[in-house]
């Protein structure tokens, strides 16, 4: 850890009491405006909320249906690190499943803490009856086998306008994923953990009956 940092699973505890716009907010003030994941990565239910430092993946089509990637991903899903989330970059690719019932299971059973794919899921009622939290883009019964591939792992992915780097934090709830430079993930929490007691405050006095106007006088911005 570096200097005045938190423990992982300290981190992804505090930050699973807190929600995404506010994160992003934060992100936003210190001049990170595309930490956001793009708005189509939505989790299964509107209850799954992952955090915890990713494990990044990049796989690309195929066009060769003899192409077995099996032994590749048994290697990667065998290196996952306890109390990360996958997070999986596809190539834009649209044809198949990038991940399932078999990859939630193997993962958790490494201590991974949930998914987030930028392409297809199936087995999604396996997957739910598990309580795996899963973020992706689409659902597809098709096998990614002789399709696409499992290429590299623990290194930098590209999803939308985001570029996210192993061990960076992945923060996601029913609004979405945001990322936060894992240098920084100590500093937002703190900062979000203000935000999130101010907005507690606004949200009270609008309760008692406060104006709108004396709100935004007494707590600043929403």
């Amino acid at each position: 850890m570096t200097p005045g940092s938190m423990a992982p699973d300290e981190l992804a505890r505090r930050y699973r009491a807190l929600y995404t716009g506010a994160v992003s907010d934060v992100l936003d003030s210190l001049g990170l405006r595309q930490q956001a994941l793009p708005h189509y990565i939505m989790p299964l239910t509107l209850d799954m909320v992952v955090a915890g430092p990713a494990f990044t993946g990049q796989g690309y089509p195929v066009s060769d249906i003899r192409n077995d990637d099996s032994d590749r991903r048994i290697r990667m899903l065998e290196s996952i690190k306890p109390g990360t989330v996958s997070v999986w970059a596809s190539a834009g690719h649209f044809e198949s499943a990038h991940w399932g019932e078999i990859m939630s299971n193997a993962a958790r059973e490494r201590g991974c803490t949930g998914a987030v794919v930028d392409g297809g899921l199936r087995d999604t009622r396996f997957v739910l009856e598990m309580g795996f939290p899963v973020f992706c883009r689409f659902r597809c019964s098709a096998s990614s086998i002789g399709r696409w591939e499992i290429k590299e792992w623990m290194i930098s992915v590209t999803i939308g306008d985001t570029i996210i780097h192993p061990d960076d934090f992945v923060f996601g709830d029913c609004d979405g994923v945001v990322i936060i430079p894992k240098a920084l993930a100590t500093e937002v929490l703190l900062k979000t953990e203000e935000t999130v007691k101010r907005e507690n405050g606004m949200r009270a006095d609008l309760a008692k009956g406060v104006t709108v106007s004396d709100v935004y006088k007494k707590h600043g911005k929403f």
